[in-house]
Formats: C-alpha cells, structure tokens, sequence
C-alpha cells in the first residue's frame, strides 16, 4: 500500500495520507450522507467514536470538531472554575488557551530539555493549594518517562491529569496507550497530526460521568427532551451555557478510514525517524532517543542545534536549507506560549530558562508517510553540509 516518492523538489513539512483503497469507502459514505441529509451526529461519528475508544483501550471517546474543542470541553466537563492547571510553554497555544476558556487559570511552566515535557520536578516546583489539574502535552509524540511516578504524584495530591495527546494517536508507555493514562486523553484530528478527519478532535475516558458531561458540553449544553409521542419534537433542555462543538458526519468518515491505519502510519514514521538518527551528523545536532519502554509517534522530527547556537544561527539554517535545498522545516513551537501576549498576565514572576535557550534552537524537518527513506537520506546531508 505504501506509496514511495523520491522527488527531492517535492518535500513537505507534514502531510496526511489517504491510499486509493480508502477512496471508495470515503466517497461512498459521503454519497450516503448527501442523500440521507443526516449531516450531525449520525451513525458515522458513533462508529469513529466506537473505534478510537478501542483503539486507545478506553470505554468511551466523543468527538468534537477540534483538538482545541477537545481540550476545552474535557476541562468544563471536570466542573472546575477558578483553580490553576500546570501546563508546559512547549505546546500550541490551545493548551493555554483552553485552560483560560474553561474559567480556569493557566500556570506555564519551563519544561524537561530532553522530553521538551513536563516532568515530576516540574510539576513538584510549580503546584500549590490552588492547583487542582495538569495538562500533561505529550509534545511530538513522547511521553514522560516519568509517567508512573507523575501519576502516583497526582493520585495522592488529588490533582487531575489530562492529556494533550494531540502529537500522540499511537504512542505508548509500557503497553498503555496515550488518551489512557489519566482522567482524560484530547486528541487532535487536524490535517499535519497523526491521523486526521480533515479538521476535528476527540476526547477518550474511562469515566461514564465525565463522557456524558463531554457529550453534553458539545452540543450546546442541550439534552433532547423524551417526547411520549414517537416522532414528535418535544424540544431541548439546556442545563449549562456551551456551544457547538460537534463533529460532521463528513469528517467521522474520513476518521474512520484514518483510526484503522495508525499502527500503519506511527510504524513509518518510526523508520523515517531511525533512518535521521542514522545520518545525521550527531556532533552537530542533537537527536532525541526514544526510551525502551515507549512507542513514538514522532509527529515532528525536532532536532537540537548545539549549546551556545544563537537564534539567529538557527534561522541561517533554515533559511539555506529552504533556499538551497528546498527543505521546508517547522519551529513548533517557537514563539513559546509564555512570549505569546495573550497570556502576558499569567507568566509574570516566572522564568524559563529550558524553553529560552532549547527553543532558539531546535528545527523540525519533514516527516510525514509518503517520506521515502531517499528523501530522509537527501534532508540529512543537507543538514549535514550547511551546519558547520
């Protein structure tokens, strides 16, 4: 099924990937829907929903249209206002922003310079009385490896751990998947992630409570009133103000092609990954090794120039790379969150001096399933050549 492209004047930063065999089942079901006129939560979002929470190893998952969404609701469905959540500067600006949207405030911390994560120490430094949760981003796919001890920290101090998992459709640690490692898992389905419905998210629990909360939240606030005459509308009840969260029927069903090819996909990107590791100059990069225990999803592959490398040397490399080699990268995420003005009120009185220096420095190159190891061998020596 694999497809092999070694055009090096056509490489991507990320890219998703629908084989031909999916085509049919996508458009087929997408027939369906154009004639059925169910559009909303129809039978298509309850099979992706169905397959992903298997997938994970959860009871339930519910879907929403966006990773940022998921976020958002997971934290209302907890009912907590007012209380600080920790949350690494290392992640997109949904983490933080979900954190202020939920009436909750955002307490950014510095981050692991190996895992670009949050670790124990971390957590430890930064939790007070005020603290009730923590939004654990597995960022580029990994997970801490001090997960355990992270869990039994929160299980004892009565904290929740919520993951960001939108790097982490696939990914592992001692055989449990990402989206089963806390109260929650939030995933993101947006088109350079793991897999993808074109734009969408999911929320994955154990918890029957907290997943008809999530239900609840996406849609509205609202709940179908039971009408005693069959096929007669008798109207909503709205029981807490929310929005419109739902995912369409038309994205479920890309979805679902998607869910059934993630150990397909993370298997990939893993030998794309081993193959940088192999020939990339480490003198002149460094190179992230993933522990025994784990199964990476590597949604990006993030290098790290070396010690005293100024931001301005990094974005010279870039710069060449683009222009002499028509090598795309990425600097995900760079400007960190803690330098981003919407969250200027939250981060005074705190440092970061991980995060300032590590993400001057490091650069994401192309990953995504149609790599050929070709193309990984020809943006490795150009690394190699333009770092000095």
């Amino acid at each position: 099924m694999q497809k092999i492209n070694t055009d090096m004047n056509n490489l991507y930063r990320a890219k998703p990937f629908f084989p031909e065999q999916d085509h049919g089942y996508i458009m087929d079901a997408w027939k369906q829907i154009l004639e059925s006129g169910m559009f909303i939560q129809g039978k298509y979002v309850s099979e992706f929903e169905k397959l992903f929470a298997e997938y994970c190893g959860t009871e339930f998952a519910i879907a929403t249209n966006s990773g940022a969404t998921a976020l958002e609701v997971a934290l209302r469905a907890t009912g907590i206002e007012g209380k600080k959540f920790l949350v690494p500067t290392q992640t997109f600006v949904a983490s933080v922003s979900a954190i202020v949207r939920s009436n909750n405030i955002p307490i950014i911390t510095d981050i692991n310079p190996d895992t670009q994560c949050l670790d124990l120490d971390i957590i430890k430094a930064n939790v007070d009385k005020d603290t009730a949760g923590i939004m654990w981003v597995h960022m580029a796919g990994t997970i801490a490896p001090d997960y355990h001890e992270i869990k039994e920290y929160c299980d004892q101090n009565n904290l929740i751990l919520l993951e960001d998992a939108s790097h982490a459709v696939g990914a592992s640690i001692d055989g449990i998947k990402a989206g089963n490692l806390g109260l929650a898992g939030c995933f993101s389905l947006f088109a350079t992630k793991i897999i993808t419905s074109g734009e969408g998210g999911m929320i994955t629990t154990n918890d029957v409570e907290f997943a008809e909360r999530c239900r609840i939240l996406r849609n509205h606030g609202s709940v179908r009133n039971d009408s005693p005459v069959v096929g007669l509308d008798y109207g909503v009840t709205c029981s807490v103000a929310s929005s419109n969260y739902r995912m369409p029927e038309m994205a479920a069903v890309v979805g679902i092609t998607q869910i059934k090819r993630v150990d397909e996909f993370v298997i990939k990107r893993n030998e794309i990954a081993q193959r940088y590791a192999e020939k990339l100059d480490s003198t002149k990069v460094n190179i992230f090794k993933v522990p025994l225990n784990q199964i990476m999803t590597w949604w990006q592959y993030i290098v790290v120039l070396k010690a005293g490398t100024a931001l301005l040397d990094r974005t010279e490399v870039c710069t060449r790379l683009l222009q002499e080699y028509n090598v795309p990268t990425a600097n995900a995420y760079w400007p960190a969150c803690h330098e981003q003005p919407a969250f200027k009120e939250y981060v005074e009185g705190y440092s970061y001096p991980v995060a300032d220096d590590l993400l001057h420095r490091h650069i994401a190159l192309p990953m995504y399933y149609e790599m050929s190891l070709e193309q990984v061998d020809y943006v490795a020596n150009a690394v190699n050549s333009i770092i000095k």
